[in-house]
């Protein structure tokens, strides 16, 4: 067994108390307050196989109660914390560029030969490009042609 510092030892301490004393047995996280909990004891848990020196070598009701954890808290962080939407690839160079450019929205969509609402629904994902913006794109902005074949 390895030893740990001073502070993660009374840390560990503290925390095995409140794990021993509020161990959850629900299968999902209803509030935040239970959240904090179920990470606090998940991180007990963590705690005690560095403390074993691989997390392997927990007992097997450890490791079970770990893969439990792991999963209310992975549902509860998908609905509650959810990752931003992926961007466009095109979207983002012609964003850039126009960072680049010092150019606004409507400086761009003039540019373009577009109005502002089309400029917009664009940058936003909302509208498709078609052929002619697609060459104005590449031709305005400069942007690589298979870039704009790709995630047009």
């Amino acid at each position: 067994m390895c030893v740990l510092p001073e502070h993660m030892q009374s840390m560990i301490k503290l925390t095995q108390k409140k794990y021993k004393t509020k161990k959850m047995k629900t299968n999902s996280i209803t509030t935040e307050k239970e959240y904090r909990n179920t990470c606090f004891a998940m991180d007990f848990i963590i705690a005690k196989g560095n403390e074993l020196g691989d997390m392997e070598l927990l007992q097997e009701i450890d490791k079970n109660e770990y893969l439990r954890l792991s999963t209310i808290i992975r549902q509860w962080e998908k609905q509650h914390y959810p990752h931003p939407i992926p961007v466009n690839p095109l979207i983002a160079q012609i964003q850039e560029r126009m960072v680049e450019l010092n150019l606004k929205q409507r400086d761009t969509a003039n540019l373009l030969g577009i109005d502002e609402a089309r400029m917009s629904e664009i940058l936003r994902g909302k509208k498709s490009i078609g052929m002619k913006l697609a060459k104005s794109i590449r031709k305005n902005l400069q942007i690589d042609a298979n870039i704009i074949l790709d995630f047009a």
